[in-house]
């Protein structure tokens, strides 16, 4: 009778032992250490540009011009008139080709321009071009349980390389900014480009007009070359998960909150630029520059787990987030980055204990 007693009592008791040990395993694996390798993709960015050079405005016969093909320039003489009673004219000018050269009669100029794209394929959003993954860290804490679900706080840091590039021929627009101005019969062959003159006229050094007729207007043009931005983003998370717990075996989850970021970013062009306009030829711009930046935003992430053994999961993760676009501000060419139209897909594993 006493042995059916213990028995019974041993009996009764089970369940509590293995709540117990339960809840004893709850608590020894609430905490968890994971990484993961995010790849971002149709992260957005589009290139914009400005005037790389400032003609500055019309007035008077004396002024320093600088142009993408050439200058006018202030010479010795203070632009003295060549001929008495005639135009402000100059030695100090230069140019880069025949083709800004017109020698018939009747015309008898030379045209310096000034360009800024500003529509086109050119300036289009571009999807960021992978390299390779970034890395992310988290901590996780489980704080609430139940059969089927739990609630947990994560804090989170994140290294990615973005990086968009644009090569080939893309058509677009510029802003053009043509200065004419007269040659005054001086014969300028077409052998002499790229021509620099003296500051101080020597004999038989070319003179031409100083005050130019301007026009400007809008053109069609080709962009040749490679034009390429990358960001370097780190960014850290904090918010609450929620897990659904099917089984002992996969978990489901949802997360959101708080992210904030500081990142640094490098643009870098060398473009060949041909306008559909006369009197101009290609021209060339190259340029580096760097900027640093500063956000905050939310996240939200889906995230599979699977157990592999007792302390170890592996898990793949959707993650996106939402903030307003960065710029890039260079001076002849600047960048915006959209990183909410992106999404982030990574695997990693984490460890319980």
């Amino acid at each position: 009778m006493k042995n059916v007693s213990l028995l019974v009592a041993g009996a009764c008791a089970l369940p509590v032992v293995v709540a117990a040990q339960d809840l004893e395993a709850r608590v020894v694996s609430r905490h968890h250490f994971g990484v993961s390798l995010p790849v971002w993709l149709n992260a957005k960015a589009k290139f914009t540009a400005a005037r790389a050079t400032n003609p500055g405005p019309l007035g008077g016969g004396v002024g320093e011009r600088f142009y993408d093909d050439g200058y006018s320039r202030v010479d010795s003489s203070g632009n003295a008139p060549a001929v008495l009673g005639g135009p402000p004219s100059t030695s100090f000018f230069g140019y880069a080709s025949a083709a800004q050269v017109d020698n018939l009669p009747g015309t008898d100029t030379l045209s310096l321009h000034a360009i800024q794209i500003n529509g086109g394929d050119y300036t289009r959003n571009l999807s960021n071009q992978p390299q390779f993954p970034g890395v992310d860290l988290f901590y996780r804490y489980d704080w609430q349980a139940g059969a089927k679900w739990r609630l947990s706080w994560e804090l989170g840091a994140a290294y990615n390389c973005f990086h968009w590039e644009q090569n080939g021929a893309p058509g677009s627009t510029v802003n053009l900014l043509t200065d004419v101005f007269a040659l005054g019969g001086v014969n300028l062959a077409p052998g002499a480009a790229p021509y620099n003159g003296p500051f101080t006229a020597l004999p038989g050094s070319p003179v031409i007009g100083s005050t130019p007729g301007r026009t400007q207007g809008t053109a069609a043009a080709a962009v040749t070359g490679v034009r390429k931005l990358e960001f370097h983003a780190l960014q850290m998370r904090v918010g609450p998960a929620l897990d659904w717990v099917p089984d002992d075996q996969w978990t489901v989850g949802v997360q959101g909150g708080l992210a904030l970021g500081v990142g640094w970013s490098q643009l870098a062009f060398a473009e060949r630029i041909t306008v559909a306009a006369p009197n101009i030829a290609a021209i060339s711009q190259s340029g580096r520059s760097d900027d640093t930046h500063a956000w905050a935003g939310w996240f939200s992430a889906v995230r599979i787990g699977r157990k592999l053994n007792e302390h170890w999961d592996a898990h793949v993760e959707v993650r996106h987030t939402w903030q307003e676009a960065l710029r890039h501000n260079g001076p002849t060419r600047s960048g915006e980055i959209n990183l909410t139209d992106g999404i982030g897909v990574g695997a990693g594993v984490s460890y319980r204990f």
